[in-house]
């Protein structure tokens, strides 16, 4: 037999999966001379490591048993009930921990979501361009997914009625709306209150589920923070993905899910059969971070900290980049998209970026249509000060040596 000898065993699911674009350069960046852009992941400085210990070595004296046990599939029940009280004081008037499931980070709830929503063929339209994550969930499930313009106000709404009028006009089975509120993934950009109530009223129209991933609400820098789209939610669509890992700890892998009863419990039984409970140690030490006040605070220094590294990346690139480029300013998260001159193509930015010791990550893989070949998303999560001076004038001189260059007339 030969080296693929089980391959034609393959579920056509596990054949539809495709590989992260971020995962696929991990072994690139960790090279020590390489100055990486490209990781959305937290900066490790501001781990709260001195309490962490002490909450851990303090849980392990008095019931070290308990916390090393197994737990229930839905999650520990007083720390649902901490993030269900969360909830409330963010919009959310009647959240109740029923409602709510325990994950491994937010990306199991949304594999956990795609299980119980999507089938076969079915079509979820998302973000162009949008994270891969929610996108590789519904693939996974053998659904389909199809792309709809994302500008400065978040997803457009009046481009996602059209589509879904098309594709149900068509005879597809159209699920729902996969989206990024806040700061999304890669463009940074936060979808307006106006398209909030606009989403959830094309929700109500034509039958829909909505996908609410929120890894980045909580790091806001500047402005007004607008609601969630599960608090302006009144029927139950709304199936509200949240995150920990930015601003707690990523390696505890802590997330949960909100939304109606009925879904959660569909959630609750997929998760049996793939991971039985969530992490139990990792639970016990949240809920002592959060019930002895040091969640908020780690979320107010997790802000600053990250608002100095935008404000210096910013800073940078209008001194380096040249003037066709083009960039976003995010009022929160971690992310800066940039937009090269039409037929400009980042993978070949990329290519001679590596040979100079710099990374960042290319705009195609967030496009599910293929497109968005003079982009690239760049993070100033993980990088210091240095790397990033130093990686933004490679980059801008590497841009300026691409920019045609205007012929010199010889003199008579």
């Amino acid at each position: 037999m030969g080296k693929n000898h089980l391959s034609h065993l393959y579920s056509s699911e596990s054949l539809s999966a495709q590989p992260s674009a971020i995962r696929d350069i991990c072994a690139l960046v960790a090279r020590p001379e390489m100055r990486s852009l490209a990781g959305g992941w937290p900066d490790a400085a501001s781990f709260p490591l001195a309490e962490i210990r002490r909450i851990f070595d303090e849980l392990m004296a008095v019931r070290g048993a308990q916390i090393l046990q197994y737990g229930s599939t839905e999650g520990l029940r007083t720390l649902r009930l901490k993030l269900a009280k969360r909830m409330r004081n963010e919009g959310v008037i009647n959240a109740k921990a029923d409602n709510l499931i325990i994950t491994h980070g937010s990306a199991q709830g949304m594999h956990l979501a795609a299980q119980v929503f999507v089938d076969r063929n079915d079509v979820v339209l998302v973000g162009l361009p949008t994270y891969f994550g929610g996108p590789g969930a519904v693939r996974s499930r053998g659904g389909r997914v199809v792309g709809v313009p994302v500008d400065r106000n978040g997803m457009d709404t009046a481009a996602l009625q059209q589509k879904v009028k098309r594709l149900k006009a068509a005879g597809e089975c159209v699920k729902g709306v996969y989206v990024i509120p806040n700061f999304q993934n890669p463009t940074g950009v936060t979808l307006s209150l106006t398209r909030r109530r606009q989403l959830i009223r094309l929700a109500d129209e034509y039958d829909l589920v909505i996908f609410e991933d929120d890894p980045y609400g909580e790091l806001r820098f500047e402005g007004r923070r607008l609601p969630s789209l599960k608090s302006l939610d009144e029927t139950g669509r709304v199936i509200h993905l949240r995150s920990l890992s930015k601003t707690f700890v990523p390696g505890m892998r802590l997330g949960w899910v909100y939304g109606e009863k009925g879904a959660i419990r569909q959630m609750v039984v997929a998760k049996q059969f793939a991971d039985a409970a969530t992490n139990t140690p990792a639970q016990h030490i949240l809920l002592e971070f959060i019930r002895q006040g040091l969640l908020d605070k780690q979320i107010q220094d997790n802000t600053s900290f990250y608002l100095a590294k935008r404000d210096f990346m910013l800073e940078q690139m209008a001194h380096y980049f040249p003037a066709p480029v083009s960039w976003n300013r995010p009022q929160g998260g971690f992310f800066i998209f940039v937009y090269l001159p039409p037929g400009m193509d980042a993978a070949e930015l990329y290519r001679r970026a590596v040979e100079h010791n710099v990374a960042f990550v290319t705009g195609q893989p967030f496009f599910v249509d293929n497109s968005g070949h003079n982009t690239f998303r760049l993070s100033y999560a993980q990088a210091g000060k240095e790397d990033i001076e130093i990686a933004i004038r490679v980059l801008g001189n590497l841009i300026k040596d691409s920019l045609p260059h205007p012929k010199i007339k010889k003199a008579a």
